[in-house]
């Protein structure tokens, strides 16, 4: 199954595991709430989507890289005790809790979590000294004598061996006590997710047109080569940092994320090729209503211009929607500090990328801040003019499409592009230009995107 299908069979598991009868007993009593066991390729999103799950639901989440543990801090120091039998004094090992259960418990003390997930990352990765301990977890859901506390469900996550060399595979006892979830790359699921997510329009655009290089891994005598889904995001964000610094991502930069050789020099040629395409189309002027021009050029071509346009329509949806968050927050405040309290405690929690950069906002605006009314009505104001200027800018980016090629396959991928975008779905009124165009150019029950992702909200 692809990420998407495996977030969504971890969700349905965790909710029927925390199903409770009238007397508040689980409905699947602990010995039979088998741990989900994610397997993989590298970088494909399985730790992301572990933390989405528990902040959608509500939870407490708990993460640990398995890996980065000695045996101590998984299962806990021995320290000696003393304690009679049959009359005689005998000195008996006993163990200090697991680190990783003690952070659980914090999290139910801290947080007030009384249910969440506890995820363990490269679980059949584990050194020789770790390995029986993490069949007793697996089997017995407990670290040394300390066990998880009910409520909270076991995910782990690992590579299959292909991926990585240091790879176990479990017995068949133990096989028998988990539930394998095993995740495929799916590039047009993870392209879905990139535009939304903001992934710079150059590797959205390339990835488009080589959509089998998403992820690869091959061994040669010369060593490893390989590029992963995390590699692409990772280069992602450096190089919008360095757009916006004015600095040059070139081959060596991007050769220290895309890890092959061959892929890395062709995504340097096709930034090359984006980058032009960028100056020859003025999207400012586009997106203002003011180019003069028809769209033309090849299919690299038009695909180049229509994804710097949806990234840059995404880009100023999240904005807008970062707006209406902290709109949101404010009218349910009377006071500057409340809400700074408040934010600040969100940060601390597990939340959303999306929910985090919001609160962020929240934070700057209130900083110097005095007087609460003054920030709602600035904010207000901001956000009108934000959602004005984003529906001209869709409306004129459409238009532009219709221009050179009327209701063909160009136009219809420049809005079905915008609709795979979370943000823009959700800032878009139902009377403004998005619906619009989805009822006149997709509908009539060939194309439900805008309400699969509304009722998925």
């Amino acid at each position: 199954m692809n990420i998407q299908q495996a977030k969504d069979s971890i969700r349905d598991a965790v909710t029927a595991y925390l199903s409770k009868d009238a007397a508040g007993n689980y409905m699947i009593p602990r010995s039979r709430q088998r741990p989900l066991m994610v397997m993989g390729a590298p970088g494909l999103g399985k730790t992301a989507i572990m933390s989405q799950i528990a902040s959608e639901m509500g939870i407490g989440y708990v993460s640990y890289t398995i890996t980065h543990h000695t045996r101590q801090s998984a299962i806990g120091l021995p320290i000696i005790e003393k304690h009679v039998y049959d009359n005689e004094e005998c000195s008996i090992t006993r163990y200090t809790m697991s680190e990783i259960i003690a952070s659980v418990h914090d999290m139910i003390e801290s947080r007030g979590y009384e249910e969440g997930i506890l995820f363990i990352d490269e679980i059949n990765c584990v050194s020789e000294t770790l390995a029986p301990a993490m069949l007793d977890l697996l089997q017995n859901k407990k670290f040394g004598p300390h066990r998880i506390p009910d409520g909270w469900i076991l995910v782990a996550a690992g590579n299959p061996p292909e991926y990585n060399s240091s790879a176990r595979t479990f017995d068949i006892a133990t096989q028998d006590r988990i539930r394998v979830v095993e995740v495929e790359p799916d590039t047009e699921v993870w392209m879905r997710y990139a535009m939304s997510s903001g992934v710079h329009d150059a590797i959205t655009f390339y990835l488009q047109v080589k959509p089998e290089n998403l992820l690869r891994v091959e061994r040669t005598i010369d060593g490893t080569s390989f590029v992963t889904p995390r590699g692409w995001e990772d280069l992602s964000t450096v190089m919008k940092e360095y757009d916006r610094g004015g600095m040059t991502v070139n081959i060596d930069l991007i050769s220290q994320y895309i890890r092959d050789p061959e892929i890395a020099s062709e995504f340097s040629r096709y930034l090359d090729f984006h980058r032009r395409y960028k100056e020859e189309y003025d999207v400012d002027s586009i997106l203002s209503g003011n180019a003069t021009e028809p769209p033309s050029g090849d299919a690299e071509e038009k695909m180049a211009l229509t994804s710097v346009m949806i990234g840059r329509l995404n880009s100023e949806a999240e904005t807008g929607m970062d707006l209406a968050f902290v709109s949101s927050e404010l009218s349910m405040s009377d006071s500057v500090e409340g809400m700074v309290s408040k934010m600040r405690d969100r940060m601390e929690d597990n939340i959303d990328p999306d929910t985090k950069r919001a609160c962020s906002l929240m934070l700057s605006v209130l900083k110097d801040a005095k007087d609460i009314d003054d920030v709602r009505k600035t904010i207000d104001e901001r956000l009108v003019s934000v959602k004005r200027t984003f529906d001209a800018h869709l409306r004129n980016a459409v238009e532009y499409m219709r221009s050179g090629f009327g209701n063909g396959q160009e136009t219809v991928s420049l809005l079905v592009g915008l609709i795979d975008c979370y943000n823009v779905v959700m800032f878009s009124d139902p009377d403004g230009p998005l619906y619009g165009y989805n009822d006149e150019l997709l509908s009539s029950g060939r194309n439900r995107r805008i309400m699969d992702m509304l009722e998925g909200a």
